[in-house]
């Protein structure tokens, strides 16, 4: 019965091992298993924390994220509803009584008014030009600020400029210059009557304008009579255009004389200008020591310009240069300029340059300076294209001089030449032409005699122009406006008239209303009302089924299901889902959602494993108490089978010595 009893209980004590390996196993089970779950914000008033929640169709659409089967977005359908807003749309027309319909006619417009949204093209400043224009006391007929387009540097440019519309206003504007700093700052532009010229002749020894910073536009205005002792600008540091100076004269003792300016700065320059009739005359004296500390030596004299920095295009100078104290040191003369003073090789550029100047010195036929026709000296190498120089150099008397400078012998000194005709002042018989040289010399010359003839022929405007180029040479065009062919064949083109008009204050013609007939018409007017405004939204589809946490979450395991969320402009990987673009978000890279293990299940599964548990070691207890007490019943056999062997032997020995 003990041998039963203890293995029973050996059989127990396996059975409940078993027991305690399948608790386990199902604890194990219990903390591997794991269920996908949103990870949504919840905020509260200290601050934000996270709680995870079983993945479903809602809390995904929180996170701005849908579920999509490859047909239709699970659990929603797109629906059009009434936002609550309406719109206007128009249903008719109706004549607007208000807004009559004239006929047109024609007008040119080319000034309008200045504006605070065009911006500064240099020095010039609409409120300063307004203070002068106001200081001034004269009306809109003679000075207005404006704007206007006009071609700078190449380019149609719109600026503001003081618009000077009368020799009341040009005089005005001359009188600020000398009473304030800013006037030579700002920009200018002449509109005079047609037939309307500017008259320097009420100044009685014109100074020339200093210092001159801003845009001087004279639009195609004449200036007559000007005399003085400088040019139109004795310095000029901006740009001065479109200016026709007439029948100039000056005479000075001054080192920088020139018909249009005596010095030009670096960066300034002369545009489509044209200096007629100039009667220029330097009286320095070269055996005379000046206070004003000036350098007959170092003077320079020339039709357009004095000393040059700067650029000069589509301009052209005609007259007489005379010198009556030049000897052999005398500075430099030259028809259009008389020094290139420009230290960078080629930054001074000269095009399209007319000079028709009879340079006329002393009777002193020996001469070592420079005089040239075009430029007196060209050290610096100025670059040189499509111009022409024509004019004479002679003694007093007319006799020819006797130059040993290069700038005697050729149309400039160390210039970079392209497309020049020159005058041969040893001979002026002898026309010479350049397509292209560097530090040309009349010996460098193609002869092309009688291409100065003396010929004119009529222009558009009725006006004349003296032809300079034989109708019977390659490259002449029998309009001078029209000079294509010329151009073509590499020779100048200097129909600086035409040049002029082309960049002329831009006049465009525009029909407008004349309101002085009856009308022809109605603007139209809308007739409207409102709609309300429908949008299409995503709504909860009624008729959808449901989806457990767990088909969606195998859904989207398995590729059944795929994750989407509206597109935006970087979506690289997108499907169309009812006529809205989304993109696809792959479920591993989804930061919205994460795989953790569920914690109702697990502590579930925790609290029957520690009660499984309790089990199995209060069994294991009692196991251990039945398996001792069945050892103690075992031990207690043993010793009373001992001594019943011991009172047997002892019995036996009494009985061998009783009967022994």
């Amino acid at each position: 019965n003990l041998s039963h009893r203890g293995q029973a209980v050996s059989d127990a004590k396996i059975r409940l091992s078993m027991d305690t390996e399948a608790i386990q196993e199902r604890y194990t089970e219990a903390l591997a298993n794991s269920n996908l779950y949103v990870n949504s914000n919840i905020f509260t008033a200290t601050g934000s924390v996270t709680k995870a929640e079983l993945i479903s169709l809602e809390n995904l659409k929180a996170q701005n994220l849908l579920v999509y089967d490859g047909n239709k977005v699970l659990g929603y359908k797109y629906e059009e509803v009434d936002t609550g807003r309406t719109k206007t749309v128009v249903v008719g027309y109706e004549d607007d009584l208000t807004k009559p319909i004239y006929p047109t006619k024609t007008e040119k417009v080319g000034f309008e008014d200045a504006s605070n949204l065009i911006p500064a093209y240099g020095t010039e400043s609409l409120t300063e030009m307004e203070a002068i224009v106001a200081a001034s006391g004269l009306g809109e007929d003679d000075l207005k600020t404006s704007s206007y387009t006009t071609v700078i540097n190449g380019k149609e440019t719109e600026i503001n400029a003081i618009e000077i519309k009368s020799q009341a206003g040009f005089e005005a504007i001359i009188d600020a210059m000398g009473t304030n700093p800013e006037a030579v700052k700002q920009n200018y532009v002449f509109n005079l009557p047609e037939g309307e010229s500017i008259d320097l002749g009420v100044y009685r020894d014109w100074p020339g304008i200093p210092s001159f910073q801003g845009i001087f536009d004279g639009n195609g205005t004449t200036f007559e009579n000007l005399n003085g002792s400088q040019g139109l600008f004795s310095s000029l540091y901006g740009t001065v255009k479109n200016v026709n100076l007439a029948n100039a004269v000056i005479s000075a003792d001054t080192d920088a004389i020139g018909g249009m300016a005596g010095y030009l700065a670096d960066g300034a320059s002369i545009e489509n200008c044209n200096i007629s009739n100039v009667d220029i005359t330097c009286n320095l004296d070269p055996n005379k020591t000046y206070p004003e500390g000036y350098q007959p030596e170092r003077a320079g004299v020339g039709g357009i310009v004095g000393l040059n920095n700067g650029n000069i295009s589509g301009t052209s100078v005609s007259g007489t240069i005379n010198v009556p104290n030049a000897d052999d040191s005398f500075g430099y003369i030259g028809g259009a300029i008389g020094a290139n003073i420009n230290t960078a090789k080629g930054d001074s550029k000269i095009s399209n340059t007319y000079a028709d100047v009879n340079i006329v010195l002393s009777n002193n036929t020996d001469y070592s300076n420079s005089i040239n026709g075009f430029i007196g000296d060209d050290t610096h190498e100025t670059t040189i294209s499509n111009c022409v120089s024509m004019g004479s150099i002679t003694t007093a008397d007319g006799s020819p001089i006797n130059g040993t400078d290069l700038a005697n012998w050729g149309p400039v000194i160390e210039s970079d030449v392209t497309n020049m005709v020159a005058l041969d002042t040893r001979n002026n018989n002898n026309v010479l032409y350049w397509a292209n040289s560097t530090s040309p010399s009349f010996d460098s010359g193609n002869t092309n005699s009688d291409v100065l003839t003396e010929e004119y022929e009529e222009m558009a405007d009725g006006s004349t122009v003296k032809i300079w180029l034989d109708s019977s040479d390659e490259g002449y065009a029998e309009q001078a406006e029209n000079q294509t062919t010329a151009a073509a064949n590499g020779i100048p083109v200097l129909n600086l008239s035409a040049l002029q008009e082309a960049t002329l204050a831009q006049e465009a013609e525009e029909e407008v209303p004349d309101t002085t007939q009856e009308p022809i018409g109605y603007e139209q007017k809308a007739i409207t009302e409102e709609i309300p405004i429908m949008e299409t939204r995503l709504v909860e589809d009624p008729d959808f089924e449901g989806l457990s946490s767990a088909e969606l979450e195998m859904g989207l395991k398995s590729g059944k299901y795929q994750l989407v969320t509206p597109a935006t402009e970087n979506t690289t990987q997108s499907v169309s889902i009812n006529g809205t673009d989304y993109e696809l978000v792959s479920l591993s890279a989804c930061t919205a959602i994460s795989e953790q293990q569920n914690e109702q299940e697990l502590a579930i599964a925790e609290a029957e494993y520690e009660k499984d548990m309790k089990e199995i070691q209060t069994k294991d207890k009692r196991y251990e108490m039945d398996q001792k007490k069945i050892d103690t019943e075992y031990d207690a056999l043993l010793t009373e089978e001992e001594s019943i062997k011991n009172v047997i032997n002892k019995n036996v020995e009494r009985s061998f010595k009783a009967f022994g």
